[in-house]
């Protein structure tokens, strides 16, 4: 055919994530319902009842507000900033699009803090910037790479940073000061850092680096993980009006349906309810964490929630857990041959996970 294309499709493919692979189900005549998915981490209690009501009286007959004007300013409200400061999105992944389109360009380089979510990259190619890797060493706990990211900001000078907060898929988490000696270096250099939050409400309280937004410092959270809505893709992203104007002006309009705005606004004037399911989150987190080493595995230390540990085979690990219809994220497509990364769930699933381990080290001895 004589039409044209970008030329970074020719290169570009989707980076793998976790869920369920619904092409399989169907070919296997599985039902979704059976499968215990431990490779995504987001919350897994229901939402309160005051959201589903709210989704369920949403306008789904006419077009929502485009700037998701009041979802915004209850946003801002939560997290004490002004409201020109917030935009809504269609979860992180539009965010990341957003960002890597507006801040990165062919013949600019980005630097990504490595293992981390693919769609930094990813993005960040297909708009044509050159893509440094900065990575963390297993012998090191995955610790946060700042010397590294230091010494590559002032050689590269870079247009964008890109860091997780806590890490996906590691769980570490980068220590405010750290944070804070790297935007020092980020505004000598006119990049732009972005801290993506995800799951920052899974970590201890206060870990947010919020404080710490400047004028060259964006900071993303998806509702997405902590609330819960992840059928609805909903997430807001954090920083100076000037930077958010851009992401928006390429933001298509109506990004946020009616019923993630509702959703979103009752979920944040509920925070409480989510706040106590946060907490014993981290409490299942940490006693999945004992439950995996008891079992013979050796997870990495996580502010998240969710645990990344290695086994000896990835894929007999898969199919032995997959006869018992539960699912774990490979990590091989992080870099990271020989991890598995589980989501922490109730904590009756975690048990049930825990039992097919303690089994499969009895069959593999």
């Amino acid at each position: 055919m004589g039409c044209s294309f970008r030329p970074e499709l020719g290169a570009y493919s989707q980076p793998p994530h976790g869920g369920l692979e619904y092409g399989r189900l169907r070919e296997e005549g599985v039902d979704p319902g059976e499968i215990l998915d431990f490779s995504v981490s987001t919350n897994p209690f229901p939402p309160c009842g005051e959201v589903l009501e709210a989704v369920g009286k949403a306008a789904v007959g006419r077009y929502p507000d485009p700037s998701s004007g009041e979802l915004c300013a209850a946003l801002a409200g939560e997290n004490s900033i002004s409201p020109d400061r917030v935009l809504a999105v269609n979860g992180l992944a539009q965010a990341i699009s957003l960002a890597a389109f507006a801040f990165s360009d062919r013949g600019k380089r980005v630097l990504v803090t490595d293992p981390a979510f693919g769609e930094y990259a990813a993005s960040c190619r297909l708009a044509g910037a050159d893509v440094v890797s900065v990575r963390a060493v297993k012998e090191n706990d995955f610790a946060f790479p700042l010397e590294g990211l230091v010494e590559a900001v002032e050689r590269c000078r870079p247009s964008l940073v890109w860091v997780c907060s806590p890490n996906n898929p590691t769980g570490v988490l980068p220590g405010k000061g750290q944070i804070a000696d790297l935007l020092g270096i980020c505004g000598k250099t006119d990049t732009l850092l972005v801290v993506d939050e995800a799951y920052i409400n899974f970590a201890p309280p206060g870990s947010s680096v919020l404080p710490l937004l400047s004028e060259n410092m964006l900071v993303m959270r998806s509702m997405t993980k902590d609330y819960g809505l992840t059928g609805l893709r909903l997430g807001y992203v954090l920083g100076d009006p000037r930077l958010l104007g851009a992401m928006r002006s390429l933001q298509p309009p109506w990004s946020v349906n009616a019923c993630a705005q509702a959703a979103g606004l009752a979920a944040v004037a509920n925070s409480p309810y989510y706040e106590t399911q946060w907490a014993l989150l981290r409490d299942l987190a940490a006693r999945l964490l004992e439950g995996l080493r008891q079992a013979g595995f050796a997870p990495v230390p996580s502010s998240g929630n969710f645990l990344l540990f290695a086994v000896d085979s990835t894929d007999a690990l898969k199919a032995f857990l997959w006869e018992h219809r539960i699912l774990v994220r490979d990590c091989a497509s992080f870099g990271l041959e020989g991890f598995v990364r589980v989501g922490v769930k109730s904590a009756e699933e975690n048990e049930r996970l825990l039992q097919c381990l303690r089994e499969f080290r009895e069959e593999v001895r």
